[in-house]
C-alpha cells in the first residue's frame, strides 16, 4: 500500500465517521422535537379542558 493509497483511504474513512455523527445527531434532534411535540400537545389539551372548566363554573355561578 502507498502512501497515497493510505492517505485516500484515512480521508474516507474520515468522510465516513463524520457522515455517521451528523446522522446520529440528526436522530437526536429528531427525538428531540417529537418530545417536545408531545409535551406541547399535552400542554394544549390542558388549557382546553381549563378553559371548559372555567366556562362552566361561570354557568353553575350565574345560575
Amino acid at each position: 500500500m502507498t502512501a497515497e493509497q493510505i492517505e485516500i483511504f484515512w480521508k474516507a474513512a474520515a468522510v465516513i465517521f463524520g457522515a455517521g455523527a451528523f446522522w446520529q445527531e440528526l436522530r437526536a434532534i429528531r427525538k428531540d422535537i417529537a418530545r417536545l411535540e408531545e409535551k406541547q400537545d399535552k400542554y394544549n389539551h390542558l388549557q382546553e379542558r381549563v378553559a371548559r372548566l372555567e366556562t362552566k363554573i361561570e354557568g353553575v355561578q350565574k345560575e
